[in-house]
Order: C-alpha cells, then sequence, then structure tokens
C-alpha cells in the first residue's frame, strides 16, 4: 500500500475535524443519509428499504467534485465499480480503447454486462452492445444512482452485472437561470460550459452545452468532444406531463498506442452519438407511470488502418405504471420493445446491415407488513428474435430492526444477450452464440448511528455460467458459450460530519475475489474524501488506493498492474452570490500509475476554473 498518500489524506482529514470554520456557512451539512431512489423499483423509494444494492451520488458531491466524465466520478466514490482510463480526457474506442466498466468484476471488454442508462433509458452502441464513455459528459448531471448487481428483472439484457443511471437536471426555478463554467489546465487542457433554463406556468425548459479540449500528455492522445442537450416538460393536465429530449455528442479522440509499442501515425475516430425522446408521465390516483419512446443513434469513423465506418440505432418503446390498489402494496407492471441493429464496412468487407428485436413483460411487487419489513418479488419474460425466451426472477427483503438499522437480502438473476458483433461481424461471427447468465445473492445492513455518522456494509456472491470466451489467434479466433465463474466480495460506505460545523468526510471500501474472471477487478479499492468550508472558501480532499488489479482475465501476472494511490484536491472561494473561482490539483503526489496495460496516467495536473450563474 502506498503509505504516504494515504498518510497525507489522512492528516488533512484530521485538520478538518479539529479546524475552527465559520458556523454561518451550512454547506457541508445537506448530506441525506437516506436519499429516494428511482432506479432500483421504477418508483420512488427510501434506499435503505430496497433490498438490492444502491449507490446514489447526489447533486452536492457532483458540484464539489466536477469531474468532465461521470464514469471517472463513479469508479472513484462506488464500491464495487472500476472503470479503465488512459489520459486525461477521452476513452476511445475499438481494441485500444478505455472506458470499460466493471462492477463486482462483471463488466466485459467491451463492456456489455453492464447498463448506462440516460433518465431510466438504455444507451448502447446497436451493433457493439456496449456504452461509449466519451458520451457521458457531466454538464447536465443532476445525481447518479448505480446498482451494484443485476437489474435485469427491470432492464433485461445488458443489466446482468448492473446499472448506471445517469438523471439530469432540470430547471428550479422561475424565470430565465442558468449558468457558465470555464477551465484551463495542464496540456492545454479546457472546458466550456454552460446551460440556461426557463420556466413558466406552462413549460419547463434546459439547453446546454459543453466543449472539452486537451492536447493530451503524449503525442497522440489529443481529445475533442462537444455536446448538446436540449429537455423540455409540459404539463398537460392535472394528470398528464409531456417531456421531450434530446442530445447530440460528437467527439474525436486519438490513440497513443503502449509505451512498448507507440503509435506515430494518426490514429484516431471522430464519433456522432445522439438521442431523441418522448415521455408522457401520468399520475391518477392510486397508479401513476410512463410511456416512453427513444430512439439511439451514431455514426463511428475509425482511421487505424482499418478504416470502420458504421451507423446503428437503438429503437425502445417501453410502458409501466404502479398499482397502489391496497395499503401497504405497490404492484409495477411494465412491457418494452427494443429494436436495434445497423451497418458497416471497412477497406476490405462490407457487413451488411443487421438488426434483432426483443420484448419483454415484467412484473414487480412491493409490500410492507407492520411498518418494519419490506418484501420484493419481480419477474420478467424476455423474448428475443434469435435466443428464444428468458425468464428472470427477483426476490428480496429488507427489515427496519429500528428508525437506525436496516438490514437486508436479495437473490437476482442477470443475462446477457450476444451482441450483432459477435453474432455476425468480428473477431469471429459466431451465430450460434446464447446469452450469458448470473445469479447473485447478497445480504447486507444499513446503520445510521446517529445524526452525524452512517454506514452500509455489503457481501454478495455472484456465480456465472454460459459466459462468452474467445480462444485462438487470429484469423483463426472462436466464440464460444465455455466460461463461468464464482465472485464473491464485500463493500462499505460511509459518511461522517464531525462536531465541528461546514465538515463533511466520506468513506467506501470494496474487496473482490474474482477468481478467473480478474479484469478490472481490483481485489482492495479504498476511496477517502473530505470537504471543509470557511467563509467563502471551500476545500476538498480526496485520495483513492487500488491494489492487485489485472488488465486481463485468469491473473496473468504480466498484466498485473502495480498498487497506486491518487490524490486529487481542489479549493474553490464564492467571491460573489453568482461567481466563484476554483483551482484543482490532480494527481497531487505526482504517482506513476496505470488503470490500462501499457497506458501509464499522467502525472500532476492544474486546472483553474470560473463559475458564474444567472
Amino acid at each position: 500500500m502506498h503509505i504516504k498518500a494515504v498518510a497525507v489524506a489522512m492528516s488533512i482529514f484530521t485538520t478538518f475535524m479539529f479546524a475552527e470554520g465559520n458556523r454561518d456557512v451550512d454547506t457541508a451539512r445537506t448530506y441525506n443519509f437516506d436519499p429516494v431512489t428511482v432506479t432500483a423499483t421504477r418508483t420512488a423509494v427510501a434506499r435503505s428499504l430496497v433490498a438490492p444494492s444502491i449507490s446514489i451520488i447526489p447533486q452536492e458531491v457532483l458540484r464539489a467534485n466536477p469531474e468532465r466524465s461521470i464514469l471517472s466520478l463513479v469508479s472513484q466514490q462506488v464500491p464495487g465499480v472500476f472503470v479503465q482510463e488512459r489520459g486525461i480526457l477521452g476513452f476511445g474506442v475499438t481494441t485500444s480503447k478505455a472506458g470499460d466498466i466493471s462492477i463486482r468484476g462483471i463488466g466485459g471488454d467491451p463492456a456489455t454486462e453492464v447498463l448506462v442508462m440516460i433518465d431510466g433509458r438504455p444507451q448502447f452502441m446497436g451493433m457493439m452492445g456496449h456504452p461509449l464513455a466519451d458520451s457521458y459528459l457531466s454538464a447536465n448531471v443532476e445525481r447518479v444512482e448505480v446498482i451494484r448487481g443485476p437489474a435485469s428483472v427491470l432492464y433485461g439484457s445488458n443489466a446482468m452485472g448492473g446499472v448506471i443511471n445517469i438523471i439530469t437536471h432540470s430547471t428550479q426555478k422561475p424565470g430565465l437561470s442558468g449558468d457558465v463554467s470555464l477551465e484551463y489546465g495542464s496540456f492545454n487542457s479546457q472546458h466550456l460550459g454552460g446551460k440556461v433554463g426557463y420556466q413558466t406556468d406552462e413549460w419547463n425548459t434546459l439547453a446546454s452545452f459543453t466543449h472539452e479540449h486537451t492536447d493530451g500528455y503524449r503525442p497522440q492522445s489529443e481529445f475533442d468532444a462537444n455536446s448538446g442537450y436540449l429537455k423540455a416538460t409540459t404539463n398537460l393536465n392535472e394528470q398528464f406531463s409531456l417531456t421531450i429530449d434530446g442530445s447530440l455528442t460528437g467527439f474525436t479522440t486519438y490513440d497513443p498506442g503502449t509505451i512498448y509499442t507507440p503509435k506515430t501515425n494518426d490514429n484516431y475516430v471522430d464519433v456522432q452519438r445522439g438521442y431523441a425522446g418522448v415521455s408522457i408521465d401520468n399520475h391518477l390516483g392510486v397508479s401513476k407511470g410512463s410511456t416512453r419512446f427513444v430512439y439511439n443513434f451514431g455514426h463511428n469513423e475509425v482511421f487505424d488502418g482499418t478504416n470502420w465506418v458504421s451507423d446503428d440505432y437503438n429503437a425502445i418503446f417501453s410502458a409501466y405504471q404502479t398499482l397502489k390498489l391496497i395499503r401497504d402494496n405497490a404492484i409495477t407492471i411494465g412491457f418494452d420493445l427494443n429494436k436495434f441493429g445497423g451497418s458497416g464496412k471497412n477497406n476490405t468487407k462490407d457487413y451488411g446491415t443487421h438488426s434483432v428485436y426483443e420484448y419483454a413483460l415484467y412484473a414487480d411487487v412491493q409490500h410492507t407488513l407492520l411498518g418494519q419489513l419490506e418484501l420484493n418479488s419481480g419477474l420478467r419474460y424476455d423474448r428475443n428474435e434469435l435466443f428464444g425466451t428468458e425468464i428472470v426472477p427477483q426476490v428480496g427483503a429488507s427489515y427496519s430492526i429500528s428508525d437506525k438499522t436496516t438490514i437486508r437480502a436479495s437473490v437476482s438473476k442477470g443475462f446477457r444477450s450476444p451482441t450483432i458483433r459477435e453474432l455476425y461481424l468480428f473477431p469471429a461471427p459466431t451465430p450460434t452464440l446464447q446469452p450469458e447468465r448470473l445469479w447473485n445473492y447478497e445480504i447486507g445492513a444499513t446503520q445510521r448511528i446517529s445524526d452525524r455518522l452512517s454506514s452500509e456494509l455489503t457481501v454478495f456472491q455472484s456465480e456465472a455460467q454460459n459466459m462468452i470466451l474467445t480462444s485462438g489467434q487470429y484469423p483463426n479466433m472462436k466464440l464460444s458459450n465455455s466460461g463461468s465463474f464464482i465472485s464473491r466480495g464485500v463493500e462499505f460506505a460511509g459518511t461522517y460530519l464531525p462536531p465541528i460545523d461546514n465538515i463533511q468526510l466520506h468513506a467506501s471500501y470494496s474487496f473482490s475475489d474474482e477468481s478467473k474472471q480478474t479484469a478490472l477487478a481490483p481485489k482492495h479499492k479504498l476511496f477517502l474524501s473530505g470537504q471543509y468550508t470557511y467563509g467563502i472558501v471551500l476545500l476538498g480532499l480526496s485520495v483513492q488506493h487500488v491494489e492487485h488489479v489485472y488488465s486481463l482475465d485468469n491473473q496473468n501476472l504480466l498484466y498485473l498492474l502495480p498498487n497506486y494511490s491518487v490524490v486529487n484536491a481542489r479549493i474553490s472561494a464564492c467571491v460573489h452570490p453568482r461567481f466563484s473561482i476554483s483551482l484543482s490539483f490532480n494527481n497531487l503526489l505526482d504517482d506513476n500509475y496505470q488503470t490500462m496495460y501499457g497506458y501509464p496516467m499522467p502525472g500532476r495536473t492544474i486546472n483553474v476554473g470560473l463559475q458564474a450563474s444567472l
């Protein structure tokens, strides 16, 4: 373990605890120990009453940690989650990309076993079946909810390992409002972001724009991204509301290659991705729900010698309704219809056009007994035109021993259908593949010791079978449903508000034993953060320590990455009610580390920022 980094962090945390702050400022006291979640049940429920493991990154944390990529922040803050990175900005695409996501060691390369959503709507490439990490910038995000473990009952394929739900902003006050943020830092790294909202009695609208750029700290590691977003909501009447939203993101990212075999020619990708959606929400007294349609699309050009060009889409219709017909009972019934596909070619072959459709019916029941025992059960009937029927059950319970102590347990199944790439494209098209399957068993406890201290502990075991494995060497490669593994682990998270005003401390830790599924699954991952407000100044410090992580499966010691500890610090000052300045230090101790084999992360970097609001 990097004792120096942890010691520095702890010493500053100790300084926080014994410092005297401005007691008129209460910025650090906004943390909610039992926030409401909508991702795990489709309805608003206190997190402590939900049987599956779920982590919530609230708006206050997002503001205090303005990471340009949401996934980088999730990787730091949430136990059991790890996201591969390779530079200052930009994850990339194709074989040497970063951005792969692992939840409890489950994710895949690419990350087809973790579902990323925006406002509850799945986001993945129609042909490749995985999310694109460079599409998720932080400008519009209000909070993030992460389900750690299978969520296929509600969300179907790709949610086998878990779900990351990115929930967007809405305008919060009447009239015109908005903000703008500017940041400049090491290696000509630039950020420009702004959003403007307008709220009347009839409409709530929000529009935003984000620009990101860096020259990169290695040759051929530039990154550029531009993203626009629009959302408008109106009440049709007292029972129904209509939301129209959409996003368009374009990015160009270069691949410098590993330090062992650097790339000297231009190797880059140029990607445009977007979505458009319409939702009608209803509140009918004893029931409420939503009907949604979203169309995701993308155009991808890869210049790495293959000159791959593709267009893909993902058209999703979903509807669900929650009925509260009797006291202490809620029944959610839903329907999903999804068609996805696309076309692609390179300089040697036209792979044609492919598509797949699937539909599903599901039901989820929550029932409270004696005001203390929360029972939950769900069942999904999923029908894929290629693979037939998949039945997905889930059961769970949480019991409130007291108003401060809750215990929970759950058993759930997850699955992931093969992608169009695996079936028909490359590296070894195999149309006989079948879905991967996983069973997850877990118990946990939430303890609020006082109004200042809250903690959560989870123990789990996941058992997977039918995993799709690649064997052989190109051009004689083969895919088959021949993999299985057992994953075990422990996860902890806690928040402490010391008796000194304006201080907030947070910690999370995860231990994982992944047997053969070792890629991107640290055996130990520790995160500590502290926030201290003194007058107009806000000081934040965090340290992330990672041990025993491989960049590939099967414990190949060649790909065992060095342990590392990364310390980040940020200081900001609100010099005016509508204007603040900030200074950020990333990798403060200049640690030499990698999260992707052969791609060292940058050393110490500095960023200066300005934020202003209307």
